[in-house]
Order: C-alpha cells, then structure tokens, then sequence
C-alpha cells in the first residue's frame, strides 16, 4: 500500500525531518538514507518501522529541514577565501584568460568558505527525540494507508459478492445437468434405432457415471465456506497473507468446478469468477 509521513528532530542547534514513504510490495523492504554520521539510524529504527508497517517497499529518508547555527559558529573563513582567490588568478593569468571578480563570485566564495558547522550529535544522545520524529511521520503514514485501505476493502467486498453470485449460479446450473444428459441420451439411442428401456442397467449406469462426473456439491460448499471466511478477514487488521492464502483456494475450486463443468452457462461463470479471482488477488497484495 502506498503512504507518506512526515515528522521533525528537534535538536539543540538543529532542525531534521523525516519522511518516510512506501510502495505497494508483497513483504517488507525498508532502506535509509541518514546523514553520514548517524550510519546505524537503520538499523535502530528497523523495530519501530516493523512494529507498523507489514508489507510495502519502505523508503525512509533523514535530511536538514533547518540549520539554526549560532552566531559564533557562522564566520567566514577570511584566510581560505583569499587563497582560493588568489589561486583563481594565478590559474587564470596561466590560462590567458581575463579575471575580474566581482562582489558576486566574493560572496560564493565566503559562503563555500563557512565555518564553524557543529557536527551531529551522536545517535545514541538523541535517541528519544529521534523516535519520536518517526513516531509522527509512522502516524500519517499509517492514517494514509488506511484510507486507501478502505476503498480497497469496498472494492473486493463488491466483488466477493459477484463471486458468491457465480457460484450460485454454478450450483443451480450443475443441479440439471443429468436430468438434460438423460433425455440427451435417450433421443441419441432413439435416433439411433435402439430401443432402450430408461430404467435399463446400462443407461442406469451412465448417467450415475455421469451425475458423479458432473457433481459439484463439495466444491461448491468449500467455495462458499471460503468466501465467507475473506469477509471476515476484510475486518480484521493485518490479515494480508491469509487473504492471500484464502484467493489461492477459491481459485483452486473454481478451476475444479471448471473442469467438471457439463453446462455452457457453468463455463461462463467459471471464467468470470477466475477473473474476479485474479483482480482481487492484485489489490489483496497491497493490503497488510
């Protein structure tokens, strides 16, 4: 599922945010980027991460929102900025080439130039504050989530019913079929010169044959008792992978059903419920 969040690190002299963003994925993958001196920050927030989040590509990123540095710490570096001028014109004057400066090129100089930017604290000091900045940033990302998780939960609740309405209509259809196979049977053997008693051994034994062949009955209650169970789950939290389990399964019994199918209207049920299947497989692979 997709989501983004945003939270602050309040330090003495500085201002960090962290955002974290995810992107629909079967399992979890977390990566971050943190300033180089905080290298460890991945794994530290690697339980707070997990602790919310089950499945989805995580994308965690750390960055100065804000440098409030103290007047003492801000001064230019009077000395490197002349030198690097300094080398600036002798390398021009080897080069041939007119060197002017200007006010402009001064001041990127000094700005390249500034001193005096107090290093990051170490994780371990600011620890309490940074849990606290992915603690607000999880927050939104979480609320994000789960408001697009559900209008998913609206779209695959309407489709389990269309489900349940094909298997319905696979059940009554299959319900007829030795009946129209026993007359089917009887006109070909009719047509066909041969004069068969209807309650003969032989056209007794086929259509039982057949009846059995074309029974869907234990299919049809497995399909039902399963499209009940992913309702169910549809209300629960984080039950991403038995819903993943329970789309396997309806789609096996359906491609049993499809392969005992006698009637054309069967068929076609069969195909439109495997579509059903498939698309709510896709959208189930972003729900926790």
């Amino acid at each position: 599922m997709t989501g983004f969040g945003r939270g602050e690190i309040n330090l003495p002299d500085r201002r960090l945010s962290v955002e974290i963003a995810t992107v629909n994925q079967k399992n979890l993958q977390v990566s971050c980027y943190a300033p180089e001196e905080w290298a460890s920050l991945e794994t530290l927030s690697a339980p707070w991460i997990r602790a919310r989040l089950v499945r989805g590509k995580v994308t965690v990123r750390v960055t100065f929102a804000d440098v409030a540095a103290k007047p003492t710490t801000t001064a230019w570096d009077d000395e490197a900025v002349l030198n690097t001028l300094a080398d600036l014109r002798g390398l021009a004057a080897r080069a041939g080439v007119p060197f002017e400066p200007d006010a402009r090129l001064l001041l990127q100089l000094a700005e390249s130039k500034r001193t005096g930017r107090a290093p990051l604290p170490t994780l371990e000091t600011c620890e309490v504050a940074v849990a606290q900045g992915f603690a607000a940033a999880l927050n939104q990302l979480v609320a994000m989530r789960e408001a697009e998780g559900r209008s998913l939960v609206t779209d695959l609740s309407a489709r389990l019913q269309k489900i349940s309405a094909l298997v319905a209509d696979m059940e009554v259809g299959e319900r007829e079929a030795p009946k129209r196979h026993r007359a089917a049977l009887l006109k070909r053997l009719q047509e066909a010169g041969l004069s068969l008693d209807p309650s003969d051994e032989r056209v007794l034994k086929e259509l039982a044959l057949f009846a059995d062949r074309c029974d869907i009955t234990e299919e049809v209650v497995r399909l039902k008792s399963h499209i009940l169970q992913f309702a169910n789950e549809l209300k629960v939290e984080k039950s991403g992978r038995k819903l993943d389990f329970l789309v396997q399964e309806l789609l096996r019994e359906v491609n049993t059903v499809g392969s005992k199918a006698a009637e054309i209207p069967t068929t076609q049920a069969v195909l439109e419920a495997k579509t059903e299947i498939e698309r709510i497989r896709e959208q189930v692979q972003n729900l926790e």
